[in-house]
């Protein structure tokens, strides 16, 4: 009988050893784990107060602007500045809705998307000027039953206080084309 005891406390001695490294392991998880946590919590405290410090240091600069269903402008001739009214985001106040033109707020590298709709059987050729000088352009038009669309990305190296705008094709005339809709669209952003 004394080794049925024997047995009993060596099967028990190591249940107990077995219990305790699993509560050991677990609590090394879970003080792990919460190391883990405190560590993602301090990334995004400083990710937070980097991009505050980038935007009080003027280096986010951000817009899109869209036309809406109302019709505000008509294209009729060449050289015509588009004017999208409608701002979606204007991150570092680079863009005005009353004049369409973005004004650079830092000196960097940008990216710029744009792109225009015309109604069935119109057609319409916006040109991306730098300091009304052209540099891209985008077409739509002429499809007959069908709104037609076309568009256009460019990165450029700005200077404070470029400016870059959508103009109508020089040679536009003789045309009616209504600014209307967001797929006529104007955006860009500060890439360094």
């Amino acid at each position: 009988m004394h080794w049925i005891s024997s047995i009993f406390v060596i099967v028990w001695i190591h249940i107990y050893t077995i219990q305790k490294t699993k509560s050991q392991l677990l609590y090394d998880t879970h003080q792990e784990y919460y190391d883990i946590h405190m560590e993602i919590m301090k990334m995004k405290e400083e990710m937070c107060r980097l991009r505050q410090e980038m935007q009080m240091n003027g280096r986010v600069v951000t817009f899109s602007a869209i036309a809406n269903e109302t019709i505000l402008q008509r294209i009729t001739k060449g050289g015509e500045i588009i004017i999208l009214k409608t701002v979606l985001n204007n991150v570092g106040d680079g863009y005005n809705s009353e004049t369409g033109i973005f004004t650079a707020p830092v000196a960097g590298n940008y990216a710029f998307f744009f792109s225009v709709e015309t109604l069935p059987y119109q057609q319409l050729s916006i040109h991306l000027n730098l300091n009304d000088k052209y540099v891209a352009a985008a077409f739509a038009g002429k499809r007959s039953n069908f709104y037609d669309t076309g568009g256009n990305m460019v990165t450029l190296t700005l200077e404070k206080n470029d400016r870059v705008c959508l103009k109508s094709h020089p040679s536009t005339k003789n045309v009616n084309v209504a600014i209307q809709y967001s797929l006529n669209s104007f955006s860009g952003f500060l890439l360094s």
